[in-house]
């Protein structure tokens, strides 16, 4: 009788054992399959998520355009053979902005516990000119320029007009700057939350830090 009580016992013991077993073996299997699929990490893993390649492609989104500005000019209008033939007023509007792709991003260690993550920003430029063609108003020297077709070399030099004045203009690309700045921070921050350590630091070509 106590030696059938004994095999029970052992017989419990040895089913309670193999199913921790598979528990465990099925738990493993499921962190395995999260780890492969990048559903769970643990802490070395969510170092590595912070490296300049892959913030590089969370930056590189091609151009962005952080300024955009309507201008309202008077073009000079030159004639086919170099002559001046008159003048155009024109609305236009500019979009200020950078190439992302050309983001420069690196991961500097300050110390043993910290680290600051570099975005080097490339150069602020003129991403798109568009001038409304139905804003044209013609002020010829002369009548005879007055001619259908003049609206295809009155575009493209009141276009170059309208970006030499852009260009000329500081504070449109520093209104520009302050914007990528601020997009990279909305882009960046929610990365480095929870990830102790970690300091953005963004700088222009010539080393000028950004707040």
């Amino acid at each position: 009788m106590n030696n059938n009580k004994g095999e029970g016992a052992m017989r419990i013991v040895i089913k309670v054992l193999a199913i921790i077993l598979i528990v465990l073996v099925i738990a493993t299997a499921i962190v395995f399959c999260c780890r492969k699929l990048g559903i769970c990490k643990n802490k070395d893993e969510k170092t590595t998520i912070i490296t300049s390649s892959k913030l590089e492609k969370v930056l590189q989104i091609s151009d962005l355009s952080t300024y955009k500005v309507t201008f309202n000019g008077v073009s000079t209008l030159v004639g086919d053979d170099g002559e001046q033939i008159g003048n155009v007023a024109y609305n236009a509007q500019v979009s200020v902005g950078m190439n992302m792709e050309d983001i420069s991003v690196s991961v500097e260690d300050v110390d043993d516990n910290n680290k600051n993550i570099v975005v080097t920003l490339p150069e602020i430029q003129i991403v798109d000119t568009d001038v409304d063609p139905g804003s044209l108003d013609y002020m010829f020297s002369k009548k005879k320029y007055d001619s259908d077709n003049i609206s295809i070399s009155a575009l493209p030099q009141c276009r170059q007009d309208a970006e030499d004045e852009c260009n000329s203009n500081e504070m449109l690309f520093e209104l520009a700057r302050e914007n990528a700045v601020n997009t990279i921070k909305a882009l960046v921050d929610p990365l480095l939350d929870g990830m102790e350590g970690y300091t953005l630091v963004i700088l222009d070509k010539e080393g000028n830090k950004y707040e």
